[in-house]
């Protein structure tokens, strides 16, 4: 065995180096994860619908630009979201809340829960 094969990771690299590599790499990794999340900051939340055609859902982090995507959590969200009455975002409130109406403009249950995800472009 060589110096070379030592220096490129062969037979002679011991343990020791190569968890030193390791524990690099997930501080690097982790330092990108942090650098992602406060450059594309996330909030989420759960809200239920109301019994009518549109929901108010407060969240003082709502931007005009916001990207909000729900999630249904039940089957009556589940089966709202497959019909006619699908949910769409007819509004953005800056620093106050997001409403959610219903496409065919029927009224919901009152039942359908969601779990939300908030993202914020800079």
């Amino acid at each position: 065995m060589s110096m070379m094969d030592d220096q490129r990771g062969g037979a002679g690299m011991s343990f020791q180096n190569l968890e030193t590599q390791q524990r690099m790499m997930i501080v690097a990794i982790n330092g990108l994860r942090d650098a992602i999340l406060s450059t594309f900051p996330r909030v989420t939340g759960t809200f239920t619908l109301s019994a009518a055609a549109s929901t108010v859902v407060a969240n003082t982090s709502v931007t005009s630009t916001s990207n909000i995507q729900w999630t249904p959590t039940n089957a009556a969200a589940a089966t709202l979201l497959s019909g006619a009455n699908n949910l769409y975002l007819s509004a953005r409130t800056p620093g106050a809340s997001f409403t959610l109406t219903t496409a065919a403009g029927g009224s919901a249950a009152g039942t359908e829960t969601f779990n939300f995800s908030l993202s914020n472009p800079s």
